[in-house]
């Protein structure tokens, strides 16, 4: 029969000054107090790494363990609500220490671009927004010369039928104005009569 045993070592660090200085930190059974204090300090000095990721306030949770001739290495860090988990084994403390720190580093840059996209589509409409108002601008203006025929308007709206284009420009025969027989969006017919001031 063969009988476990693990001992695992706890660093908890709070949000309240953990990386600018500060550290809580809570042991059970470990061997020595100098391999102890060397992990700790080895493992802090790798989490320091991890600010440049993150905003706000970080908690790191660090479980070192052996079991057997497995040393084990489980870190959470939790960043304003957002966890990041790692676990990894080795036959020496310090490669597992490695190994899920660059798991862990993997897993916050991947973090942080997705962040960064996030940021960018809430700017970018904004941006194509404006950039469609000068697109809009930049367009060249058609000119087109337009005769403008004296009409009656039932003669113009004959017209307009028959041309199944938009717009009509004519001289009213009635009263001498300028008039403008338009296709209106439901269908029916409008009519503008411009006064020159």
């Amino acid at each position: 029969m063969c009988v476990r045993r693990s001992f695992p070592l706890i660093f908890r660090t709070r949000p309240t000054n953990y990386l600018s200085g500060g550290a809580y930190a809570s042991f059970r059974d470990f061997s020595t107090t100098r391999t102890l204090w060397a992990l700790k300090t080895y493992v802090t000095d790798r989490l320091k790494k991890f600010k440049r990721y993150l905003e706000g306030p970080l908690e790191a949770h660090v479980v070192l363990g052996l079991e057997k001739f497995r040393h084990l290495a489980d870190i959470t860090i939790n960043n304003n609500g957002h966890m990041i988990k790692g676990r990894e084994e080795n036959a020496d403390m310090y490669a597992a220490i490695d190994l899920v720190m660059d798991k862990l580093d993997m897993q916050l840059r991947k973090y942080r671009e997705k962040i960064r996209e996030v940021k960018a589509d809430r700017i970018r409409p904004l941006a194509v927004t404006e950039e469609s108002e000068a697109s809009r601008m930049r367009t060249p203006i058609r000119r087109v010369k337009v005769e403008v025929p004296p009409l009656e308007l039932k003669d113009a709206v004959e017209l307009l039928h028959n041309k199944k284009s938009a717009i009509l420009v004519f001289t009213d025969v009635n009263s001498g104005a300028l008039s403008i027989l338009y296709r209106r969006t439901d269908g029916g017919l409008g009519l503008a009569e411009p006064e020159l001031g």
